[in-house]
């Protein structure tokens, strides 16, 4: 299977280089790994910059490509963080580059950190999380350089445990679907959710089916590892919970074409 959200030193938040996922991912049978490192342009914390040195890291990854063409395909790709307020700059950002793949995520609402909590200061669980699907709906609908929307429903995890409720929300994760559909873009199924002592993936089953009701086939497969030790985390489970919910694919990117690889 193919990994397509891994995290190297060229994010902020991970201390692991390039090199130090290869043997791992090829010792646990992957047949590919995508390098999806952060890009957060203006992320509202001065202790962490998501930034991109992509002349290295493209030669980087060339590198390894060259030297384990045999052994591993590896991909170049980014998870970039989605503001609505900044979404020029964000598509600035992309001239004179290319990815493989490009995940959306969002990591912020109303212009405040999730990682930290900011986003809750001052109003209520409930009025957080609507700024949350609220700048998702808005980034979905105006910004077009990204291929996937990474882990949809990882809100639940900077909330009161068990407060997050996505029937409580549908309106407007189906409004994020229908968009994302509609433009051709596709979502992840993200193993992270079950390491962060979550009861499921991101995003849960309810919202895959609903995804796939909603005319949606293009998803990807993502640990989102920020250490080797989680490379292909929960993988089998990962295709299984797919293929319950009607999916008969999984989608890698390769020059930022979606390719179907049978469950």
């Amino acid at each position: 299977m193919f990994d397509f959200h891994v995290h190297t030193h060229y994010s902020n938040d991970c201390t692991f280089d390039m090199d130090s996922y290869i043997h791992p991912a090829i010792k646990k049978g992957l047949k590919g790994i995508c390098f999806t490192d952060h890009v957060d342009i203006e992320y509202p914390s001065s202790s962490i910059e998501f930034e991109l040195d992509y002349a290295k890291y493209t030669n980087e990854i060339k590198r390894l490509k060259d030297k384990y063409s045999n052994k591993l395909e590896i991909f170049t790709g980014i998870e970039f963080g989605m503001q609505p307020h900044i979404l020029e700059a964000d598509e600035v950002f992309f001239q004179n580059k290319s990815f493989d793949y490009i995940l959306g995520s969002i990591h912020t609402a109303n212009k405040k950190e999730l990682y930290g909590g900011d986003f809750l200061l001052g109003q209520s669980e409930h009025d957080s999380i609507l700024n949350y699907f609220n700048d998702m709906i808005f980034c979905v609908n105006h910004f077009n350089s990204y291929h996937n929307l990474g882990h949809l429903d990882a809100i639940s995890r900077y909330v009161s445990s068990g407060s997050f409720k996505s029937a409580m929300y549908m309106e407007f994760i189906e409004e994020v679907l229908r968009i994302i559909v509609q433009k051709g873009k596709g979502i992840e199924l993200n193993t992270s959710g079950k390491r962060y002592s979550l009861p499921h993936f991101h995003p849960e089953p309810s919202i895959i089916k609903l995804y796939k009701q909603l005319g949606g086939e293009i998803v990807t497969l993502g640990s989102d590892s920020h250490s080797p030790s989680t490379l292909g985390f929960g993988f089998d489970e990962a295709a299984a919970t797919l293929q319950s919910c009607g999916l008969k694919y999984y989608t890698i990117y390769k020059g930022g074409k979606p390719e179907f690889i049978k469950l």
